[in-house]
């Protein structure tokens, strides 16, 4: 299986042909614009499946499927960590979470940006990374080591170390053997100048994906940077195994009250049990835009009363 993702900056339907040209089963491109603007089968070859979120229709995050792969936003997406998209993959006996990533500003909380949103991001979807889950992060992270004296909620570093506890590791880091900080093999150049260059792309998998074998590769500057201030990343993984995924609010829920403590437990006993059903509602229907947005009120009073426990637990 390979995955490639790219950050086009903008007009991907402009300059699909040589990146697809690599033939991906799997393609991320963050600052793409939306089905409408892609105009599929005349600007931009059509998909087998696609999953775009963006708030312009001219740039948000599209993952594009050209192989068998099909794409499912798990239920308990969370638009309050904008372009981290929890994806279920799934193809012919394989099947795998794929976070896909493009880390982004945040104007209302500069502590919560870039690095920072993907720091409360992973902590939200923490029960999806499991130390035997088939999992892949994968995107522009906008963040590097060298940078982890920025003031920010979860800096580069903690990302790194939070997922080496779930036994998810960098890819390029894995083949290379360098140092976070000391990458050798840029990403990015800055407003497109050769020497401006920084690492800011990743790919993390599941160590189970890793010790199947894979293969890693960033395009060359000269190829790309008329189309882009990013290159590209390609990994070809060797071999997915097909493991269970619940796609649930209402299970996602139900974990993460079994972590609260018995004093609120008892606290918001109703409250909590009124969120599972009402979840489990939602979980009949994934469709419909009411439905979402009942999803997203869900979500929202659940971290309320997630919150309280901490709250309670500092107290003590």
């Amino acid at each position: 299986m390979k995955i490639i993702e790219w950050n086009s900056q903008g007009a991907f339907r402009k300059k699909n042909e040589k990146i697809l040209s690599l033939n991906p089963d799997i393609l991320i491109v963050p600052e793409c614009e939306n089905e409408e603007k892609l105009k599929f089968g005349k600007l931009t070859p059509e998909p087998n499946d696609f999953f775009w979120y963006g708030d312009s229709p001219n740039k948000g995050i599209g993952i594009f499927s050209y192989s068998d792969y099909e794409f499912e936003l798990l239920k308990e997406f969370n638009p309050k960590f904008r372009y981290v998209i929890p994806l279920k993959v799934t193809g012919e006996n394989k099947s795998f979470i794929l976070f896909a990533i493009w880390a982004m500003d945040n104007k209302e909380n500069s502590e919560a940006r870039y690095i920072g949103q993907i720091w409360l991001a992973i902590n939200y979807y923490s029960d999806f990374l499991l130390n035997d889950s088939n999992t892949i992060l994968m995107g522009d992270f906008n963040s590097n080591k060298i940078w982890d004296y920025k003031e920010r909620v979860g800096n580069h570093t903690d990302v790194v170390d939070k997922l080496k506890k779930k036994r998810i590791f960098s890819l390029y880091h894995k083949k290379m053997q360098l140092e976070y900080g000391k990458e050798k093999h840029p990403t990015f150049y800055m407003y497109r100048k050769i020497e401006k260059p920084y690492h800011i792309d990743y790919c993390f998998a599941s160590e189970e994906i890793i010790n199947c074998g894979f293969d890693f590769s960033i395009g060359e500057v000269d190829d790309w940077i008329e189309l882009s201030d990013h290159m590209p990343i390609t990994i070809e993984f060797n071999k997915i195994y097909q493991k269970e995924i619940v796609n649930s609010l209402s299970e996602g829920l139900r974990s993460k009250f079994e972590k609260l403590s018995p004093v609120t437990k008892e606290k918001f006993g109703e409250q909590i049990e009124e969120l599972i059903n009402q979840a489990k509602l939602t979980d009949k229907d994934n469709s419909s835009e009411r439905i979402k947005n009942e999803r997203i009120k869900i979500i929202d009073n659940a971290e309320r009363i997630i919150k309280i426990d901490e709250i309670i637990g500092q107290i003590k």
